[in-house]
């Protein structure tokens, strides 16, 4: 019994030592698989029960794989910004296909070798597709309606396919502007300094704004803005919410046309006014504005007829100094009480001749403050601002633009920070504005949470994705599969979804890959072990027939 129980003990070897073999084949030929996790056969006692406790039964050996997925790979540097590794523990969700239904097909890898495919889904080598959630411009997970929510950790639902080629150019509209400078302190009063500052609005297009700083007082300053030629009207709010200034303009491009008409409402009148080859000035709801000899001559007509109709001044409507085409409109206010002052809306959609036609209805906002009495920055004697009444300013745009709103920043009251008043020549020293013009999408960054963020070749940056890190009770337990990729089993426990770098997941890390955790010197000292152990269970099987054989001949 025991010479048969030697020898099906010298089996076993030789089949668990064939496994373990096995297992360092494909270690070895793994050595260089990204994410790869190596396989270890651990080999454990097979023990027959004793009949006697003078006898003993041989049981032999059993051979059990057990993959270290917990064992984390050397990282090795990559140029490619969407070659990922996971620096801790957990994994990135993947799918089978590249259009999910939010069910099926996931499952989840350490191996970060993702690729744009034709499509622009990422995709790794093994052709598996990184999972991610939408999210908005502020880096908030939203679903396919562009709703923000907060994902369910425990559900794949709102889960898509990274893609990387529908993701078109941007333009990022100006919204904050940082200006310092020294204004002349020995300026004499009237005496005008003014700086050109480029912003940019929604679409992309770049405007010009002239900063024209008016000395009123000693240790007072002004300040004024012309609307930009893309533009209706252009407001200076102050620092209290109010209107410190506010200015409009309407730009004749060509001769208007017999019958073409432009409306006014000037002191709560709605006043239309209409172009005509022989006309005579009128009154009432339509006045007549004859057509001149030139484009300058219907202005000037145009201007004489604005200014008759207003009971509040007649020098509120002007030609532009430099441009004979443009007519300037200025707000005016002589008291804080001024029972004429109001809004002026315009409407030029009645005609082509003028750029702004197409922006509908232009207000020109009544002040809320005298600039005869209000100051936008005064300084003390030692040159440091003491208040600052102009805090942004909002310009009409008729390009279909959206309105552009700038936050201005002068500096800090009491300190040299931004504007100050000495007695040394206007100088700007530095001028700093956001906003881009229209950039075309040029790659990728990924942040450690995990954050995709969209590059732009107008230096503008934008979120669009967030990569979630999958994590286990058990990641030993989890089931192998082609691909070097893992499922869930009952083994594993249930995933949970979470933000790179939070809750025990692992950060996310960019332009990495995790190398396979084999160890290749390891690997072939194992596997001549292996095979000395193999040898001697085949001696065990040979010597046992051999003695088989002899208690044969014991009957010859």
């Amino acid at each position: 019994m025991s010479i048969y129980g030697a020898m099906f003990s010298g089996v076993s070897g030789l089949n668990a030592n064939s496994q373990a073999l096995g297992a360092i084949a494909d270690n070895i030929t793994n050595v260089n698989t990204i994410g790869y996790k190596a396989t270890e056969v651990r080999f454990q006692t097979l023990v027959t029960a004793q009949a006697s406790l003078n006898n003993f039964s041989p049981g032999g050996v059993q051979q059990r794989p057990f993959q270290a997925i917990t064992v984390q790979g050397l990282f090795q540097s990559s140029t490619n910004s969407t070659d990922l590794g996971i620096s801790g523990d957990g994994f990135f969700v993947v799918n089978e296909n590249s259009l999910t239904d939010g069910a099926t097909g996931y499952r989840f890898t350490r191996a970060g070798a993702f690729n744009a495919d034709k499509s622009g889904y990422l995709q790794n080598t093994a052709g598996y597709y990184l999972q991610g959630y939408r999210t908005n411009a502020l880096g908030q997970t939203v679903d396919s309606n562009n709703n923000v929510f907060n994902p369910d950790p425990t559900v794949f639902t709102n889960l898509e396919t990274i893609r990387l080629n529908n993701i078109g150019g941007t333009a990022d509209a100006t919204e904050n502007l940082t200006f310092g400078g020294n204004l002349n302190a020995e300026a004499s009063v009237g005496s005008t300094s003014n700086t050109t500052i480029q912003v940019y609005d929604s679409l992309g297009v770049a405007h010009n704004i002239a900063l024209v700083w008016t000395k009123t007082a000693n240790n007072a300053w002004d300040l004024s803005v012309d609307p930009p030629t893309l533009s209706g009207s252009a407001v200076l709010s102050s620092s209290s919410g109010g209107v410190y200034a506010s200015t409009g303009r309407l730009d004749f491009t060509t001769q208007v046309s017999d019958g073409d008409i432009i409306v006014v409402n000037l002191q709560g009148t709605a006043v239309t006014y209409e172009f005509d080859n022989d006309a005579a000035l009128g009154s009432g709801g339509t006045t007549t504005v004859d057509i001149g000899g030139s484009v300058s001559a219907t202005v000037a007509n145009l201007i004489t007829a604005l200014n008759a109709a207003d009971t509040a001044s007649s020098t509120r409507f002007a030609s532009n100094s430099g441009n004979s085409s443009r007519v300037d409109i200025t707000q005016l206010l002589t008291t804080s009480a001024d029972a004429n002052h109001t809004d002026i809306i315009f409407d030029a959609s009645g005609t082509s001749a003028i750029r702004q036609n197409g922006a509908g209805s232009v207000t020109i906002n009544d002040l809320d403050l005298d600039p005869s009495t209000t100051s936008a920055v005064t300084f003390d004697g030692a040159g440091l601002p003491t208040a600052f009444n102009v805090d942004d300013i909002t310009i009409d745009l008729t390009n279909g633009a959206a309105d552009l709103a700038i936050d201005f920043d002068f500096g800090t009251v009491g300190q040299a920070d931004g504007v100050t008043q000495y007695a040394a020549p206007y100088n700007p020293t530095f001028i700093d504005t956001d906003g881009a013009a229209f950039g075309q999408f040029s790659g990728v960054t990924i942040g450690e949470d995990g954050l995709v963020t969209a590059l732009f070749e107008n230096g503008d940056i934008r979120p669009i994705f967030k990569i979630p890190i999958a994590t286990f009770p058990n990641p030993n337990g989890l089931g192998t599969n082609t691909g070097n990729v893992y499922n869930v089993t009952d083994f594993s426990g249930l995933f949970f979804l979470r933000t790179a770098g939070t809750g025990g997941a692992g950060s996310v890390q960019s332009n990495v890959l995790e190398s396979s955790t084999v160890d290749i010197a390891q690997e072939f000292t194992n596997m001549i072990t292996t095979q000395r152990a193999y040898s001697a269970s085949a001696k065990i099987i040979s010597t046992a027939d051999e003695m088989l054989d002899e208690l044969v001949r014991i009957k010859r």
